[in-house]
């Protein structure tokens, strides 16, 4: 329980040290105590190392090790299968949300921009993560909701040139299958973006994108599907002429745990 005491003391200090302060000491004493936060996380980590027994046995989900008193958010051994199945690995849980969040970082979160690339799918934009794909489908498996958020932005770029899909420019790949029918933050059965689920694509397109002009437009939306989850991919074209650009940017994936 020694975490819970130590979230309790920083929590009182805060306090403590924000009562009459004025909006940039406070600002400063928020950062101080979110760098403290992180290296109690890192401390309590180490100490289960050191200590062994129980401490460093895996638990099967975020949710476990915050039943027994783990309460600050921070890497966290995992095993959501068992002995028998895939061997236990190190999760990102936020404690700070219930249920516990488990997040699986990959290498490509930051926001990539695609330029150059003319033709059908003519830009990989390949994502590898911080754990395989055998122990991700055994988190999703012994998780809640998950998803996975792209914001993909273009200007001049189109995803699919007609209105059937036919001849798509710009696709994701999920499961190491290209899908085509529709885009995340879209529906499979509908086809399209997340503008086509309400109808508010920009000139009655399935997606924003489509429009294929010289405007910065957007289609963005979440992956919950966890068939597909999580994405490992994307193929992007029509991005050949110097006025043609898109901007990807691909979350961590993040299921309730």
């Amino acid at each position: 329980m020694a975490g819970i005491s130590v979230v309790m003391v920083i929590g009182v200090a805060t306090l403590t040290l924000l009562h009459g302060c004025d909006d940039a000491t406070a600002v400063s004493v928020q950062d101080d105590v979110k760098t403290l936060k992180d290296k109690v996380s890192a401390l309590e980590f180490q100490v289960r190392q050191l200590l062994g027994g129980n401490l460093l046995q895996a638990r099967r989900s975020c949710s476990d090790w915050f039943r027994d008193g783990f309460v600050t958010s921070g890497n966290y051994l995992i095993d959501p299968d068992g002995l028998r199945g895939v061997s236990d690995f190190l999760v990102w849980c936020d404690m700070a949300l219930v249920p516990p969040i488990a997040v699986i970082h990959h290498n490509k979160e930051n926001k990539t921009l695609v330029t150059g690339f003319e033709g059908n799918g003519a830009y990989s934009h390949d994502v590898s993560y911080a754990s395989s794909s055998q122990r991700i489908r055994a988190l999703m498996a012994r998780s809640g909701p998950c998803h996975q958020q792209l914001k993909y932005q273009c200007y001049g770029s189109v995803i699919r040139p007609s209105v059937n899909g036919s001849g798509t420019l710009s696709y994701w790949i999920a499961n190491g299958q290209k899908v085509t029918s529709y885009w995340p933050g879209g529906n499979a059965l509908l086809g399209g973006c997340a503008c086509y689920q309400t109808k508010s694509c920009a000139g009655g397109k399935k997606c924003n994108c489509d429009m294929n002009d010289a405007v910065w437009r957007e289609d963005s939306g979440p992956v919950t599907d966890k068939d597909v989850l999580p994405i490992t991919g994307f193929r992007i074209g029509d991005t050949g002429d110097a006025s043609e650009k898109v901007y990807i940017t691909l979350g961590p994936l993040m299921c309730e745990n």
